[in-house]
Order: structure tokens, then sequence, then C-alpha cells
């Protein structure tokens, strides 16, 4: 929805400038949730009353919507930006180095791995995307660490790109990397 309105505005000399603007409630749901995962704020601050009534101030035609509203945009950019990371990385020419990270977090005792792919660019320039961040089941043993990460490696189209693959110093990553004679 779109609704054309005026929007005053201060220019550099001090002078009061007017414009014309138009409001477009799909842009500034996109705005809000681009805000949330920057700042990283939680997702029911979309609930909080105090917000509401700020963002009504400021916009009243503004319909926040509930946080699985914001929750599903928030997912449909993730999936639109890395469609476009694996398109892109499909077109790259370099060999690719994969580093990763296992860990386990103390409170819930659940083991997640980071999963990151670093090239040299068509400008040689040094970049590094996070392919992955991923829950991996227990046991962590050699074999579910690598099928998780093989998988990353395929769905990427990357697999056979690889230049290396860097492990953390976990004993299981021992195991992994003698399985495959490295």
């Amino acid at each position: 929805m779109a609704q054309a309105s005026l929007r005053f505005g201060k220019t550099d000399a001090g002078t009061v400038s007017v414009e014309n603007y138009t409001f477009d409630q799909d842009i500034a749901r996109q705005e809000l949730s681009a805000m949330i995962v920057l700042h990283e704020y939680p997702l029911s601050m979309v609930d909080h009353v105090g917000f509401r009534r700020f963002v009504g101030a400021l916009q009243p035609l503004f319909r926040i919507g509930t946080r699985n509203t914001i929750r599903s945009d928030i997912m449909a950019q993730y999936e639109l930006e890395r469609k476009k990371a694996i398109e892109y990385m499909a077109g790259i020419q370099s060999r690719v180095a994969i580093t990763t990270d296992l860990w386990t977090s103390d409170n819930q005792k659940r083991g997640y791995m980071a999963i990151i792919a670093h090239f040299i660019d068509e400008s040689w320039t040094l970049r590094n995307i996070i392919m992955r961040f991923i829950y991996v089941p227990a046991p962590h043993t050699a074999a579910v660490i690598g099928d998780e990460l093989y998988e990353s490696l395929v769905d990427w189209n990357i697999d056979e790109k690889i230049s290396s693959i860097t492990l953390d110093n976990c004993t299981t990553n021992d195991a992994e990397a003698s399985k495959h004679g490295v």
C-alpha cells in the first residue's frame, strides 16, 4: 500500500524544504526487519506498547504486524540473500578454503557449527562468507560433523572447488581429518 503525502525537511543552509513523499507499507516492513537483524533486537519488540505508540506517532498508516510476521519477513530476506550468495559462489573461478568451528552451548548443551568460505574474488580481494551456522545433533562424532559439512559444501555447489578445510582443535575433528586422508 502506498500513500502520498508531503514531507518537510531542513536543508544544510537552514531553510525548510517541502517534497512529495510516498509511504509504502512493504518498504517500511522490510526496514523494520532489517533494523531488528542489524541491531539484534528481539522479535518481541513489535509487541511492546511503547514501540507501537512510537511507530504510530511517526507513521499512523504503518501496520506493524506480529512477531511471526516479522520473523517470516526476516526469513524471506535471508533466503533471498542466501540464494544470491550461492549464485555468486557458483560463478567464482578461485578455489575456496573452508574453516569450521564447533562448540557446545553451556546452558542448553546443544552443539553448533559455523562454516565459513574464504576465497579471492575477481579483483584479488580476500572475501569471507558465512555459509552456515547450524545445530549439530549429538553425539558429535566424526561422521555427524563430516555429514553436516559435506551437505553444506554440496548445498552451496562448492564441493569441487575446495582448496583446504581447517577444523578447530576438537579430537573428533582429528578422526574426521584422518578419515579423509588429511
